[in-house]
């Protein structure tokens, strides 16, 4: 089986370019010969003209010579008949194929049998001879066939020269036709072909730079563009895969920063279920049965207080494909705060005001992680007291739900917004953070088609605002 034959782009360019340049040298080289065609036919029309009046004005010296019988006239009009064969062997030297090369023989017979009539004529002594009247009505009759001839010569020389310049005429508007044709057809090639794959490939690795991470439909041009569309496609994949470990790698440094505070909310049901079980144990000789369901009533709410302490840990570190499912929001947020009470301060109050019917496609583990990071920012930027409000509500013009994550703390300065959602870029001190919690977030959010913005005052703390779709894409 035969191998696909396909041109990589620079052979593209360079036939095109190859094939522009050959038409304009064909359309230069075509009308450059056929100025020169016209040329030499515009010579050969001035002569014809020449000829032409050459023979009337040997004519008219016939005529003088034949009323007056003058020696003058006589001698002039051979005078003019030589300039003829002169003129007409000009003439045939110009071009040796020239269509109305017979007729200029013809005409050389007729010269020389007028030149010899005229001779003859003028040997003869008197003019009263039936010989003189035929040789005069013969050098009339070859002098008008002359006249009529070398007319017809101008005529075919000037319908000759009507031909070419109205061929020029059409070859031009084909030529600039063509030109045009190809002058569009290159640029639309170049736009199609090379500008547009390319301008895809800028406007998504721009969407890349803002964490958006889409691959991008690949187009057969079968060159060196569809390689570097393709080779594009799999970096996206692998910076999805790297950004998933990326995610993963800041979840369990995270689960490291909430194990103290799991201890601590397993510290108190623990202690709880301890005292239940000591005091049981004091009462069971007494036989208060009442009193033991009461005690060992509080040890399975402990107990199942401490279990969902321990899952909702486990839920979080468990790695999990990434999937939209119809999510209660509140549950998801409710989980996230409950993980994170242990590292909020007493003195900053938590509060959140999300419906509890508030239904949206997303991945409950991811946007767990979204909020986790969204509140310890927001604790870790309160100095003192104050408070951290998580707000949701839809907006049913764009089909959203919005949710905004605000804290009361020292605010983020104005000319570093821009730059929070950066891989790597943090405010916090050496050793407190690697700035990778927010670059998290920001990809996750777009990896559910979704947006987030922060708007801050210094000193006035800092508003995380999220848009998600309700329908799934």
């Amino acid at each position: 089986m035969m191998k696909a034959f396909y041109l990589n782009l620079r052979v593209k360019i360079m036939f095109i370019l190859g094939c522009y340049v050959l038409g304009i040298l064909s359309m230069g080289f075509v009308s450059y010969d056929d100025l020169r065609t016209t040329e030499e036919k515009i010579e050969i029309l001035e002569l014809a003209y020449n000829l032409h009046n050459i023979i009337l004005e040997a004519r008219r010296y016939e005529k003088n010579f034949l009323l007056y019988n003058e020696e003058e006239a006589f001698l002039e009009n051979k005078r003019y008949l030589a300039q003829a064969l002169v003129t007409e062997k000009a003439i045939l030297s110009r071009s040796g194929k020239l269509k109305f090369a017979p007729m200029l023989k013809e005409l050389d017979g007729q010269i020389m049998a007028y030149t010899s009539d005229i001779e003859q004529l003028h040997r003869q002594k008197t003019s009263d001879t039936a010989e003189y009247t035929q040789i005069v009505d013969r050098l009339r009759d070859l002098g008008k066939q002359m006249t009529e001839l070398t007319e017809k010569f101008v005529d075919f020389e000037r319908n000759q020269i009507h031909t070419i310049l109205t061929l020029l005429k059409r070859q031009l508007v084909l030529w600039a036709t063509i030109a045009v044709a190809l002058g569009i057809a290159m640029p639309l090639l170049m736009i199609f072909k090379i500008i547009k794959p390319l301008s895809i490939v800028k406007n998504a690795t721009e969407d890349i730079a803002l964490g958006r991470f889409k691959s991008i439909e690949v187009i057969n041009t079968k060159d060196e563009i569809q390689q570097v569309m393709e080779a594009f496609n799999t970096m996206v994949r692998e910076l999805e895969r790297r950004q998933d470990q990326l995610v993963q790698s800041k979840k369990l440094s995270s689960i490291g920063t909430l194990t103290a505070g799991v201890a601590h909310q397993l510290n108190n049901p623990l202690n709880n279920i301890s005292t239940s079980c000591q005091i049981a144990i004091d009462e069971l000789a007494a036989g208060d049965t009442e009193f033991l369901r009461r005690m060992l009533k509080n040890i399975d709410q402990e107990t199942l207080r401490a279990r969902d302490v321990v899952k909702g840990l486990l839920e979080f570190s468990r790695v999990q494909e990434f999937a939209l499912r119809p999510s209660h929001l509140s549950d998801v947020v409710k989980r996230s705060v409950r993980l994170v009470q242990s590292q909020i301060p007493a003195d900053i109050e938590m509060v959140v005001r999300v419906p509890e019917d508030l239904m949206l496609p997303m991945d409950s583990q991811r946007m767990q992680e979204v909020f986790l990071n969204l509140i310890i920012n927001a604790a870790q930027s309160i100095k003192g007291s104050g408070r951290i409000s998580i707000t949701a509500w839809t907006d049913e013009q764009t089909n959203e739900v919005l949710i905004d994550v605000h804290d009361t703390g020292q605010g983020i300065p104005e000319e570093i917004q821009g730059q929070l959602f950066d891989p790597f870029y943090t405010t916090k001190e050496e050793g407190q953070g690697t700035g990778l919690g927010l670059s998290v977030v920001y990809g996750i959010i777009q990896k559910h088609r979704g947006n987030i913005t922060v708007e801050s005052t210094p000193g006035k703390g800092a508003s995380f605002l999220i848009r998600l779709p309700l329908l799934e894409y």
